[in-house]
């Protein structure tokens, strides 16, 4: 009988057992016929090889793949034995059937019983490990061919890459397989819904309980901010922020502390005269804070509360000595203001960090290029384009709470990179895009989720692509991606007139060489017709090199290919995206104005934001919208206007628009 256990194991399987050196070696001798060798398999299902270079390999009956046996003097799992399981697996049509049967369709390590974890911990160990998990963890599972499971407290992935056999386990921590960390896994897949193929949930007692006296306070500092608004908030309003940021860490409330913070810098920067203060950032803060006190407030038990509020592990640490590779660096316009971010996966923690700064237009008058933009050091004299193709070398610095990389003043260090992306971790680096449906359907909206900078940031293989082109209504570039199973992932790069550079070489480049499409990484988010990726880089196999292009910050030169593309007009703004905006901008201009300084042109502004809605269909925000205009327009008629109610509408609206935010980037 085949050996399903060792027709089960991907390329991606045997590079977590050995390295991805040796395995890329073991495929290049049999692709090229190196080597000849005869493999059998005994009636008992033992998988012997002998080589023309003289190596005999034994894999046992019964025995994993570690602890086979080779008669080279390599320690460890040797190019040899991976060599022999490849050929193996693909020695006959028969073989290679049964390994796409056993491949194929996710499974439920769920299916473990008690019994089989007995067989490999001892009682004592798995009353300790059922006590952790009483006690509480916080976990995201995914079942697929290769199920997985995120340990958010503890920082660590699990694979299960064989069905049914708990010995082809692979955990980030240090322990030998299966780790301790398996029963864990084992008995979350149990409590997620059977009809479900992905989930996050926390194990162990109910939720503590909502801190209300403090949510009181939170909700009534927004409702007061609504009077006098950024603009004539009171010396003291800064310190008051301060003091319930530092209420909420010591609450456990860890993320919307981290709201707060990000409220304390705007202010700041707004009493500063900085530039880079943004009135529509504060209306998204007050509005991500409020949902998040709702969701304490009122516990559903939908999400688990650590997911929500955070918790002790999320914080600020100093780090050590650290390799990151680049993922790519990307570019998002703003109103009068550009945030450029590198994009790199720690290369020990598999954790995806981000190096960011903002830039005011005031400081770049020229509007530059994004490419030249991203020439600007990011760390120490190293530019953020070249961190996001390279390697940084970083002895010291921090990692915030929200995983943004600041380098201070450690030492650092930039090298290239050879864009070897099949060694990325998970959960960052995806197997297949079944998978990352699944994991897609298991994250919580934005203002729910962890406030970690790359939460939806993924790298995604590439098996073919099709109907590369430039969309000239929607002024993008547009492909389909194939992974090896066929399944879709659209990419989707917008037009910028800064970026121009960039498209013009993604554009060339898929003319020249479409199908050496490699890898590509961004954001990912599910769409109308599926999975949608805003790439930040694209890596192309190129003979035996690999060469990337970072389609936002790229500076090579204009493709001829591309050049009638720019002259096609943009068309109207999609009627929603342009009603949002606009929402976000008057609230905006209200929370720095204050609704004690409203006048009768910031009610005409609300009342045709209410026509907009109501054109597009979008009736229950524009009855918000209606109503406020309405308690504003009040103001002028009023000789002691109370401003209350005004303000309980503003901050629903201000809800609403964040929760219409989310549910459009999702």
């Amino acid at each position: 009988m085949p050996r399903a256990d060792l027709l089960a194991l991907t390329a991606d399987d045997l590079a977590a057992l050995t390295n991805r050196g040796t395995v890329k070696r073991a495929q290049r001798e049999i692709e090229a016929g190196e080597y000849t060798g005869e493999v059998a398999e005994a009636a008992d299902g033992t998988v012997t090889a002998k080589w023309s270079d003289g190596s005999d390999c034994r894999i046992p009956a019964g025995a994993v793949l570690r602890d086979a046996h080779c008669s080279c003097a390599a320690a460890g799992l040797c190019r040899h034995l991976v060599r022999t399981v490849l050929a193996y697996q693909g020695q006959s049509s028969q073989s290679a059937g049964t390994q796409q049967a056993v491949a194929a369709g996710p499974w439920d390590p769920g299916e473990f019983t008690d019994d089989d974890l007995q067989r490999h911990f001892r009682a004592a160990v798995l009353g300790k490990l059922r006590a952790e998990f009483e006690q509480g963890v916080l976990v995201e599972l995914v079942r697929s061919s290769k199920p997985s499971v995120r340990f958010h407290l503890q920082g660590c992935v699990i694979r299960f890459q064989v069905r049914g056999d708990l010995r082809y386990t692979h955990c980030d921590c240090a322990e030998a397989a299966p780790c301790g960390h398996v029963p864990l896994a084992v008995w979350a897949f149990r409590l997620l819904d059977p009809a479900k193929s992905s989930g996050i949930l926390a194990t162990g007692e109910r939720s503590p309980p909502a801190p209300v006296a403090l949510l009181d306070d939170l909700e009534r500092a927004a409702v007061e901010f609504t009077e006098y608004g950024a603009s004539g908030a009171p010396p003291a309003w800064v310190d008051r922020l301060r003091r319930l940021e530092e209420a909420c860490r010591g609450g456990d409330l860890v993320w919307p502390a981290e709201v707060l913070a990000e409220w304390v810098e705007q202010q700041e920067r707004y009493a500063r005269h900085d530039a880079l203060f943004a009135a529509d950032r504060v209306a998204d803060l007050i509005g991500e804070l409020l949902v998040r006190c709702d969701a304490v407030r009122n516990d559903t038990g939908a999400l688990p509360q650590l997911l929500i509020r955070g918790a002790s592990a999320d914080r600020a640490m100093t780090l050590g000595a650290a390799r990151f590779v680049g993922l790519g660096c990307g570019i998002r316009p703003g109103r009068k203001r550009v945030e450029l971010t590198a994009y790199l996966q720690d290369a020990d923690s598999g954790s995806v960090v981000a190096v960011r700064r903002d830039f005011a237009e005031e400081e770049t008058e020229t509007l530059k290029p994004f490419g030249e933009l991203a020439q600007t050091p990011g760390v120490k004299r190293t530019s953020f384009a070249a961190l996001g193709a390279g390697q940084l070398l970083l002895r010291g610095g921090k990692r915030t709470a929200g995983f943004h990389l600041l380098p201070a003043r450690a030492e650092a260090s930039v090298q290239p990179q050879a864009f070897a992306w099949e060694a990325l971790r998970p959960p960052a680096l995806v197997e297949d895009y079944a998978e990352l449906d699944a994991r897609l359907g298991a994250l919580p909206p934005a203002s729910l989720r962890p406030r970690r900078v790359a939460e939806d940031f993924h790298v995604c293989p590439v098996h073919s692509v099709e109907a590369a082109h430039f969309d000239g209504a929607a002024q993008a570039v547009r492909a389909v991606l194939l992974d090896a199973g066929g399944r879709r992932l659209f990419l989707e790069h917008p037009f910028h007139s800064r970026g121009q550079e960039g498209v013009e070489a993604l554009l060339a480049k898929f003319a020249l060489a479409p199908q050496e499409l490699r890898f590509v990484s961004g954001q990912v988010r599910r769409g109308a017709q599926g999975l949608v990726v805003r790439p930040v880089c694209l890596v192309w196999q190129d003979g035996a090199a690999r060469t990337a292009i970072q389609p936002w910050v790229e500076r090579r030169p204009a493709g001829a290919a591309a050049g009638e593309m720019m002259s096609v007009p943009a068309d109207a703004p999609e009627p929603l995206g342009e009603f949002l905006r606009r929402l976000q901008e008057e609230l905006g201009e209200l929370f720095v104005l204050g609704l004690g300084r409203v006048d009768a042109r910031a009610v005409r502004r609300w009342l045709e934001l209410q026509h907009l809605g109501e054109s597009i269909g979008s009736s229950r925000m524009a009855a918000g919208v209606g109503e406020l205009a309405a308690q504003l327009s009040q103001k002028a008629h009023t000789l002691r206007w109370d401003w209350r109610p005004a303000a309980r509408v503003l901050l629903r609206l201000a809800v609403l628009a964040r929760a219409a935010q989310d549910l459009v980037s999702a």
